[in-house]
């Protein structure tokens, strides 16, 4: 009876040890999950004949992204959609909302001055994912007027390769 006792007690200790998960100081840590929203976060730029003409600051907080977008206050566009000329004027806006969609991140910004609200959808280029293409959503255009262009940006500390050429003059 003692060895039956016994080897029940090996048995039992045996499977209670095999289910505990391993610790943090014996084995391997447990991952921690990293939002989805974590690779959009950062200070992403575009530069337009020579200088900085947009720049996208995304902050992960929790599970959501805040920051704000500085552009020109007005932009000129070609017949085929490509930037023109940007203005000296910049504008601050806050955003208000970033959300994944299965076409990227779809990002409101918010005029604090006006009220008025933008809507902007961003793709990462892959495979690096340190630059992404960032396209004016939902605007409405003139009869005739060619949609924007996406315009490429890259995040912060990446080499200069947003640069979009000046027109020929």
């Amino acid at each position: 009876m003692d060895r039956r006792l016994l080897l029940l007690t090996i048995l039992v200790t045996g499977v209670a040890a095999w289910c505990q998960a391993p610790s943090a100081a014996g084995g391997t840590p447990a991952k921690k999950k990293v939002s989805p929203l974590a690779e959009y976060a950062g200070l992403w730029t575009a530069r337009f004949d020579g200088r900085l003409w947009l720049q996208l600051r995304l902050e992960l907080n929790g599970e959501q992204l805040t920051g704000s977008l500085v552009h020109p206050r007005d932009i000129s566009l070609d017949g085929e959609g490509q930037l023109r000329s940007v203005s000296e004027e910049q504008a601050t806006e806050v955003v208000t909302n970033a959300a994944l969609n299965p076409d990227g991140l779809v990002v409101t910004v918010k005029d604090p001055d006006t009220q008025e609200a933008d809507r902007y959808l961003m793709r990462l280029v892959m495979p690096a994912k340190d630059a992404a293409d960032v396209k004016m959503i939902g605007e409405a255009m003139p009869p005739g007027m060619a949609k924007p262009k996406p315009w490429r940006v890259v995040k912060s500390g990446i080499a200069i390769t947003n640069t979009v050429p000046a027109p020929p003059r």
